[in-house]
């Protein structure tokens, strides 16, 4: 086989997406495909690779199938996606230095320039609040105004309320997912992704067709983090999944920012801890163009103030919302808290009411014979069944997160909970680890658990008090015994 790209998709699907082995290994044997020409066996022990470490490599390489990436190579390549690898000039800089960096990226759009261009992840809750919308939006379209490129999730809320108002300044943007580059998830964000597709990218980790499992979310914020310089979490309450970026981007060395809310008010205290243990205030986008406008020539602080200057954000951001259905369930902004919200769902419903009442007495008029009978013909809407993998959760990993506890380092509060209250897969990481015994998360992966669960499951911990993060990747367990499992479990 000629093309190279199968090689790095047959060690990406072995290893799992956000694997820590894949650093070690391409520094030990230079490309997958030398790798794979080796065998299994030709995987030895070295400074980064402990002996327990091999021989789980060995049997996952055993495992690892060149068919399948020869066909996930072929749907790419008939369905027009972009395989982006380490070895591809186009992969961006930014991922290269991470000891867990994708192997593989699936693009579908424009790739931004991820080498000239300051680049900032726009983070938040899902359930905004009038606040957390007006300020997401903003902040958005102040970054494109001023030169940056906004990278985010496409999740309801202020995610996608970010890329909306970059989108609406003109500006690039780049959506990370937690599912394939083809998969639209929720599917009501079928506008946004498609306005992205033509104005920026969608990129993944995960092969095209995947869903969105609830695991794939806190691999896939690395990624989010990892491609930026800079991450600003808008608004988020203490357990929100938005802090998991939050910590990532700490510990890649980028610039954390957060935005204040108001003190006592549940959906700002995430940000707030944040700004008390060390983030950076941001309270519009000059704030954080500010910190790289010497760096970036194409950064303007001035060009983003004049833009700015007069604009109504909140109607815009409002209208959208409307537009684009941002953060809805059905509904054009369902999951926002704010009042004007549900002002503008309220009237919104009220209109579409009357439109109906309207149509309906109209049409009695033209069907006389209906009328008598006393039964107006109208359509009946019978419920369709939503495929399995579009009732997913979008955040079944932001569940996991219900009882948690305060971090050690401080970087993600929450509140203070036992350990006996964990979920099982939580559970059984914890029980699998050794106390005081340094352990990379592929060496929890096993035939039931994937690696997505385990780093899943890790965060919880650590949120948790349980386990403590450390460099180079690995993870501690600091409380000597194990959680009993329930009969149910």
């Amino acid at each position: 086989m000629d093309d190279e790209r199968i090689y790095w998709i047959w060690l990406a699907e072995a290893l799992g997406q956000g694997s820590m082995y894949a650093a070690p290994l391409l520094k030990q044997f230079g490309s997958p495909r030398k790798l794979e020409e080796a065998g299994p066996d030709a995987v030895m022990p070295d400074a980064e690779l402990r002996p327990e470490a091999v021989t789980a490599i060995r049997a996952k390489l055993r495992r690892a199938s060149l068919t399948v990436a020869e066909d996930i190579l072929s749907r790419c390549e008939y369905r027009g996606i972009t395989v982006l690898t380490p070895a591809d000039p186009l992969y961006p800089d930014p991922l290269r230095t991470l000891r867990d960096l994708p192997l593989v990226l699936y693009v579908l759009g424009k790739l931004p320039d991820f080498g000239t261009r300051m680049r900032c992840a726009v983070v938040g809750t899902r359930k905004m609040s009038d606040y957390g919308r007006r300020i997401a939006y903003s902040l958005g379209a102040g970054l494109a105004f001023g030169g940056a490129v906004v990278v985010s999730g496409m999740a309801r809320g202020a995610d996608s309320m970010a890329l909306i108002g970059a989108l609406d300044a003109g500006g690039d943007v780049a959506a990370v997912l937690g599912s394939g580059v083809d998969v639209i998830y929720p599917r009501e964000h079928t506008e946004i992704y498609h306005k992205i597709l033509a104005h920026g990218s969608v990129i993944s980790e995960y092969p095209p067709g995947t869903p969105p499992v609830g695991s794939h979310f806190p691999v896939r914020n690395r990624i989010m983090s990892g491609l930026s310089d800079a991450a600003v979490v808008v608004e988020a309450g203490s357990q929100s999944g938005a802090l998991i970026t939050a910590k990532r981007a700490l510990e890649q060395g980028r610039k954390l920012f957060a935005v204040p809310g108001k003190v006592g008010d549940p959906g700002a205290e995430g940000t707030n801890d944040l700004i008390r243990d060390g983030a950076l205030p941001a309270i519009q986008a000059e704030d954080i163009l500010s910190e790289f406008e010497f760096i970036y020539k194409s950064v303007s602080v001035d060009r983003a103030h004049r833009q700015l200057r007069d604009l109504d954000f909140d109607r815009l951001s409002l209208n959208a919302m409307q537009r684009t259905r941002i953060g809805a369930r059905g509904a054009p902004v369902s999951d926002s808290v704010g009042s004007r919200a549900r002002e503008v769902i309220r009237d919104a419903k009220a209109a579409a009411d009357e439109k109906y009442r309207e149509a309906r007495a109209k049409r009695v008029v033209q069907a006389p014979e209906t009328a008598v009978r006393g039964k107006a013909e109208e359509p009946v809407s019978e419920p369709v069944r939503k495929p399995e993998r579009d009732r997913v959760k979008e955040n079944d990993y932001a569940q996991t997160l219900k009882q948690t506890v305060n971090s050690p380092k401080k970087v993600i509060p929450a509140q203070k909970t036992e350990l006996d209250m964990l979920d099982v897969p939580e559970r059984k990481v914890y029980n699998k680890m050794k106390p005081n015994v340094p352990t990379l998360p592929d060496e929890l992966v096993d035939g039931e658990t994937d690696i997505g669960t385990v780093m899943s499951a890790l965060t919880v911990l650590e949120m948790a008090g349980a386990v403590e993060s450390g460099s180079g990747g690995y993870f501690m367990r600091v409380t000597p015994d194990d959680i009993m499992q329930s009969e149910n479990d």
